[in-house]
Order: structure tokens, then C-alpha cells, then sequence
């Protein structure tokens, strides 16, 4: 009897261990409420999600690249969770035709989604009067927050963004042609050329009209009006506190070599600045050593299950810790000013 009453008490352990992390994954459990506003005549949707005692700071999620709704397929619930935990509301909305937006994310200038940022701010300021808020924005999203003011938010995050457009995309394609097995003399030469067409089709006077074969026109045009997008004129003359961080084994963005823009252009002017480059971390801050994928829809089977039962463990350890910990001393710095 003792020893299947054992294996019963291990089961029920191991089932409330694994309840335990899938709770990381469940929004609906939170206080939430619309987060509805309009941008450019249409109708964005989306959702703030309330800690369960008085909020200590707000922000906002601004996506990266992709057809993205409010929670990113679900990906966001950890972190979202791990911030309502230590009191940071947070706000983030379905993408102009995605969910229950209107529009097309597609037809967006950077500029464009800076103008939608600023004015989710403004929705957030009206709902907590006097609140420190600020924006966590993804990836792409660094072509975009830097050039909000203080007149907008308090703060900013930068979760694994790149300071050019241009830049970003050859190392991508570095990258992606490495791990496909391809010799460093091959990739150099694959870089050449699509460096020559790209001078070719994207030209001030090119008479290149057609998308390319397997891009759908949409694509195109959102590529052909952003291509030329570079933070560092922004950066240069940002006025509010950032925290910038870098996975160290980022597969879509060059750390070190952004970081390094950043600290010229921002950390020399701004001691609340943080510029950091995470050890064993992803281009998400994810564990490097599970989840190095440049996409996300690459992902192993075992990969998607371990992020199901890890959670918020999923994260790079302490990495999750140090960005909600910064938020919330700016928070305070908001309330000292006071």
C-alpha cells in the first residue's frame, strides 16, 4: 500500500508542478480591461492587463516584425505575467488588420508606428493619472520608440533592436546562410549580390514595380517605404531613461555591434541608461541553449513543449528580474520627482 500511495502523492506533485508553470501561459486568470483608441481613422484593439494590488508603473508592448496580435500567438503571457506579478501593468494591442484592428500593418512607415505608440500612451496616461509609464518595444520596435520624448512616456525598453534597417538584414542573412552549412567565402559572395540587386531594385529612379517572386506586393511596399530606417539620428537626441538589452547569441541582431552604437549615442548622456548584453540569451532573451531559432514557426516540437511547461523560466535567468526591476526604479524616480 505504501509504495502506490507514494506514486500517487509523486504524480499529484508532479501535476500541480506542471499546473504551476502552465499558469504563466494564462492571461484570462488577470484583471483586464479594453484598451481600444484610433490611429489614422481606425479602430485599434487591444488589452491592459492590471496586477492584482494598485499598479506601481504602466507600459505599453509595441510588436516587432510580423502579422502580430495583442499577445503574439501567446508568446508574451510569461513576460506579461512575470510584470503583473511585481506590480506593472501592461498594455498591448492586436496589429492594424490583425484581430479585431483595422488596417494594414503592412502599409506603416516606422514613423507611423511611432505616431500609434504615442497615442496608446496617451490612453494610458488618461487611465493612471500620474503613473510612471513607459513602452517595452520588440525587435523592429527600435526603429520606432526612439523617437518618443518625455512628453510621451518616462521611460523606454528595447528588447533586441537594431539601429539599421539595412545592417540588421545582412546579418540576418549572414547568419541563416551559416547555419545552413554555406563557407564564409560562399556567404560573403551571396551578401555581394544581394547587396548589387538591392542597388538595383530599390534605387531612387528603379523602374522595379513588381515584388519579387514569393513576396506578396504588400510585403514589398512595406519593405521598399522602411528599408532605409536608422535610430541613430533619434538616439542621438533621445531624453528619456532607456533600458537596452541584447541576447549574446542573437541569431537576427548583431549585439555587440549595436550595443556598442547605443552606448556611444545614448549610456554617455544618461546615467538611468542601461546597455546590456545578456549571456546565453536569444534574440527574445530566451535560454540560447533551447531556443535559438531565428523564427519562432522553426521551433522543435520539444522546444514548443519546454516553453509551455517553462514559463517565465524560459528567460535567460535573471534576465526578466534586471528589466522589471529598472522599470520599477524608474517608477520611483517618477515619485521622488513628485
Amino acid at each position: 500500500m505504501r509504495p502506490v500511495l507514494t506514486i500517487v502523492l509523486l504524480l499529484a506533485a508532479a501535476a500541480g508542478f506542471f499546473l504551476w508553470r502552465l499558469a504563466d501561459h494564462d492571461l484570462d486568470r488577470r484583471n483586464s480591461e479594453s484598451f481600444d483608441f484610433a490611429r489614422a481613422s481606425a479602430s485599434i484593439s487591444g488589452t491592459l492587463w492590471l496586477p492584482d494590488e494598485a499598479p506601481r508603473a504602466a507600459v505599453v508592448f509595441v510588436h516587432g516584425d510580423g502579422a502580430q496580435d495583442r499577445t503574439s500567438s501567446g508568446g508574451y503571457a510569461p513576460m506579461i505575467n512575470a510584470m503583473l506579478d511585481r506590480g506593472i501593468a501592461v498594455a498591448s494591442w492586436d496589429k492594424p488588420g490583425v484581430g479585431a484592428s483595422q488596417g494594414n500593418w503592412l502599409h506603416q512607415t516606422m514613423g507611423e508606428r511611432t505616431a500609434e505608440t504615442r497615442a496608446a500612451l496617451r490612453v494610458l496616461a488618461r487611465r493612471f493619472d500620474g503613473l510612471a509609464r513607459g513602452a517595452v518595444g520588440f525587435s523592429q520596435a527600435g526603429w520606432v520608440l526612439p523617437d518618443l520624448t518625455r512628453g510621451d512616456a518616462d521611460f523606454l525598453v528595447l528588447i533586441g533592436a537594431a539601429v539599421s534597417w539595412q545592417d540588421q538584414g545582412e546579418y540576418f542573412t549572414r547568419v541563416r546562410l551559416a547555419r545552413e552549412g554555406l563557407d564564409p567565402r560562399t556567404v560573403d559572395q551571396a551578401i555581394a549580390n544581394q547587396n548589387l540587386e538591392d542597388d538595383r531594385i530599390f534605387k531612387q529612379d528603379a523602374k522595379v514595380a513588381k515584388a519579387p517572386a514569393g513576396m506578396s506586393p504588400d510585403r514589398w511596399n512595406f519593405i521598399r517605404i522602411n528599408r532605409d530606417a536608422d535610430a541613430r539620428a533619434a538616439l542621438s537626441k533621445l531624453d528619456l531613461p532607456l533600458f537596452a538589452i541584447w541576447g549574446a547569441e542573437d541569431l537576427n541582431v548583431d549585439p555587440q555591434r549595436n550595443a556598442a552604437i547605443y552606448r556611444d549615442l545614448v549610456a554617455r548622456r544618461d546615467g538611468r541608461s542601461r546597455i546590456v548584453i545578456w549571456s546565453d540569451a536569444t534574440h527574445g532573451l530566451l535560454k540560447s541553449s533551447a531556443y535559438n531559432w531565428q523564427l519562432t514557426d522553426g521551433w522543435s516540437w520539444l522546444a514548443v513543449a519546454r516553453f509551455l511547461v517553462e514559463g517565465r523560466y524560459a528567460f535567460a535567468p535573471g534576465a526578466l528580474d534586471t528589466l522589471t526591476a529598472w522599470i520599477l526604479t524608474r517608477a520611483e524616480d517618477g515619485r521622488e520627482a513628485g
